[in-house]
């Protein structure tokens, strides 16, 4: 088989104009990256692509979440599984698009992707089996914590919360070694847990779609981990003017050091960069940062962001 690329497609990267995140504007720029990720392809890579749920969650204004009767941190399966094929179905389109145009005889798959998750030390509210217990009176405590909107990477992290399965790894794979392109682990997957007889049970939350795509990357012994960004390279206190330092290629210790120390203050390029540290401390080969347009550039080394074991 030839060499396996998990491309991480961030929500932001996915939009041009912030006037226009659900329009025809957040089509164009998906049918954009279609064309550079089709250029993977014919660099014989096998890819899969993870995308987060940003451009359909984190409207202008009022959030979409914001509308639903539910407190923010309680995701029904519904809802993701809805997420998940909204996005999925448009890139498909666009790959299959971008496929044909070139002559291509490829085709993309998007599947519905459910990741199997370890309860934590916090636990989060579930939607429990008819046959499992009763869920437990919250204290106000414990609901305003609920309150405080979904998981990020950084809370995953400290709740130690871990990503153990990907229930439906064994069918990626097999779409793989079929020829297809495969869209999965959208939006951070649907999240499950496994009751005392191996069923699964939905768990109302929602994962840091960058953490499954890295959990990904690792369950199918990617060879690169591709985090798509808003920008070429990935800069050293970009928030403060005159002082950005963009970087080329480092090593996994050197991104730990950067990382630990706070040079990357942007909370989404945090979590991207935490999804890129899980990854290569789990065995991952190589992980490469930039925006859509730049990816084949930066492949032959002319631009992107490299982190190396």
């Amino acid at each position: 088989m030839s060499k396996l690329a998990v491309v991480a497609i961030g929500g932001n990267s996915l939009i041009e104009d912030e006037e226009d995140r659900d329009g025809p504007g957040q089509l164009e720029a998906i049918c954009a990256s279609a064309k550079h990720i089709v250029d993977l392809i014919v660099n014989g890579w096998n890819v899969v692509i993870a995308h987060d749920n940003t451009p359909q969650i984190d409207q202008p204004g009022e959030s979409l979440l914001h509308r639903l009767p539910l407190p923010p941190q309680r995701f029904p399966a519904s809802l993701l599984a809805g997420l998940q094929g909204r996005l999925g179905y448009l890139i498909q389109q666009a790959l299959d698009d971008e496929l044909q145009h070139r002559g291509l005889n490829r085709r993309s798959a998007c599947l519905l992707t459910r990741v199997v998750v370890s309860p934590g030390d916090r636990e989060t509210t579930l939607a429990q089996p008819a046959s499992g217990p009763v869920a437990k009176a919250q204290t106000t405590d414990e609901l305003e914590t609920d309150m405080a909107g979904p998981l990020s990477a950084k809370d995953a992290t400290s709740t130690r919360l871990e990503l153990l399965e990907i229930v439906e790894q064994e069918a990626i794979k097999t779409l793989l070694q079929a020829g297809f392109i495969v869209i999965a682990a959208a939006g951070g997957s649907i999240p499950m847990r496994r009751d005392g007889e191996g069923g699964l049970y939905p768990v109302e939350t929602c994962l840091p779609a960058d953490l499954a795509a890295s959990f990904l990357a690792t369950q199918l012994n990617a060879d690169l981990f591709l985090v798509a960004t808003t920008a070429e390279r990935v800069a050293l206190c970009p928030q403060q003017v005159g002082q950005a330092y963009p970087l080329d290629m480092l090593t996994l210790a050197e991104l730990r050091h950067y990382e630990a120390t706070g040079h990357f203050a942007n909370e989404r390029l945090q979590s991207k960069i935490r999804a890129v540290i899980r990854y290569l401390e789990r065995g991952g080969g190589a992980a490469l940062l930039t925006c859509p347009q730049a990816i084949g550039r930066a492949l032959a080394g002319r631009t992107g962001t490299w982190v190396l074991p």
